[in-house]
């Protein structure tokens, strides 16, 4: 009997055991790793047979290791994809669409109304839905409240105005926060093509226009927009060191070198740290008001083991969907909602502030500026971009120069790729 009941009990366990699901992830570690896994243990306390592993993939070799996934078939179930390579792979990822009305118990029109229009585009493929958003993030201001208020100067829309600036109240506003405060700078931005599209957007020129037709050479704003830009660093408005020798803007605003950042919501934690008095504000409005979208998308990969798949896009969804797991995640993380009126009761009040600030802007952003960031083009022409704007405000080389080698950069690459996409 005894030997009857331990055969049972191995048995069982072992049924058991061939019952439990185990999920591979690959992440990007740090701060992200922290949030699937508090969100983890509050899933696997609801689906005790799913278990997870999750892999730390350093974001310099991410792209190298999905593609090389991809073409050995060695890949995990879900799987975190950075913004810029996420339509490239969408075609390797299951409808999670299909899943909706069973594990959310909403309609799929619903659920991607929920979101901003501006994540909406980027996670679905026509009526399909290949990603859920995971970290969602806008470009804003940062101030420095004290120098403000030193200064006399309002700010929006928490500083005493309402409303944006304009983009010739802004460049005003930082030459007088500069010399009431005694500062060495006024803004901080860091270098790269996405804050020079930002810049140029809210400013009335693209550098791609919706046809993913270079514009800089036929614009007749644009060479005069980007001698403004790069005179900002002449006139000690902007830091030099930041878009000459990549230094981190994050150093000269907590360091109190300069009263405004141009950054965006992923800087709030690092600005917690500081345990100074900085606030989110709007960007300028000019011609446009916008910002750029950016963070990560969560996938579940197409492995053929539809127990895995399905079980995959269970979770992909608990955890992409408000009010369930995609909580706990932005709670740890301090990311900011993708959802339109998405409330998440933070433990530091200035995430309602980001919130607020970068939900409005969501708001207003047109399409064309994710339709053009969302295309390969766009991606692989954001290096030439950063290096020579880097030369043309060390003085290297000249915006007619920048103008007529950028479009040398984009005629090649639409030679590589053969058509604009």
């Amino acid at each position: 009997m005894k030997r009857f009941l331990i055969a049972f009990m191995l048995t069982a366990l072992f049924i058991s055991g061939m019952a439990a699901v185990k999920l591979v992830v690959w992440c990007g570690g740090g701060t992200e790793r922290e949030g699937l896994e508090a969100a983890i243990a509050e899933y696997k306390k609801l689906n005790p047979d799913v278990d997870f592993e999750l892999v730390d993939v350093p974001y310099a070799q991410y792209e190298q290791k999905v593609r090389l996934g991809i073409m050995s078939g060695d890949l995990p179930d879900l799987v975190t994809i950075t913004y810029p390579y996420a339509p490239g792979y969408m075609q390797y990822m299951i409808d999670l669409g299909q899943y909706v009305q069973k594990y959310l118990n909403i309609s799929l029109e619903e659920f991607k109304n929920a979101m901003y229009d501006v994540v909406r585009i980027r996670v679905s493929e026509g009526d399909a839905v290949k990603y859920v958003p995971l970290h969602f993030t806008l470009q804003c201001l940062w101030v420095n409240d004290d120098y403000f208020k030193k200064a006399g100067i309002p700010y929006p829309p928490f500083g005493g105005k309402q409303e944006p600036w304009t983009w010739e109240e802004f460049i005003d506003v930082l030459k007088k926060v500069k010399e009431a405060n005694n500062l060495p700078y006024a803004l901080s931005m860091q270098r790269t093509a996405e804050r020079l599209f930002c810049y140029l957007g809210i400013r009335g020129v693209k550098i791609l226009d919706e046809n993913l037709d270079y514009t800089l050479d036929r614009d007749p704003k644009a060479k005069q927009l980007l001698i403004e830009f790069v005179d900002l660093f002449k006139q000690n408005i902007m830091v030099p060191a930041e878009w000459i020798s990549a230094q981190d803007p994050n150093m000269a605003f907590t360091g109190g070198l300069t009263a405004v950042l141009w950054a965006g919501s992923w800087s709030t934690l690092d600005l917690l740290k500081a345990e100074k008095n900085f606030v989110p504000a709007y960007l300028p409005k000019d011609v446009e008001w916008l910002s750029l979208e950016g963070g990560r998308f969560f996938g579940a990969f197409k492995t053929g083991k539809k127990d895995r798949e399905e079980a995959a896009a269970k979770f992909a969804l608990w955890i992409g969907w408000k009010g369930l797991g995609y909580d706990i995640y932005l709670k740890k993380t301090y990311h900011m909602s993708a959802y339109k009126n998405h409330k998440v009761q933070y433990d530091a009040t200035v995430m309602d502030q980001v919130q607020s600030v970068c939900g409005k802007l969501a708001e207003v952003t047109p399409e064309w500026v994710v339709t053009v960031r969302n295309s390969t083009i766009y991606s692989r022409l954001q290096s030439p971009i950063v290096s020579q704007m880097s030369a043309a405000v060390a003085g290297q080389v000249s915006i007619d120069q920048v103008i007529e080698n950028l479009k040398k950069e984009y005629e090649k690459l639409l030679s590589e790729l053969g058509e604009k996409k």
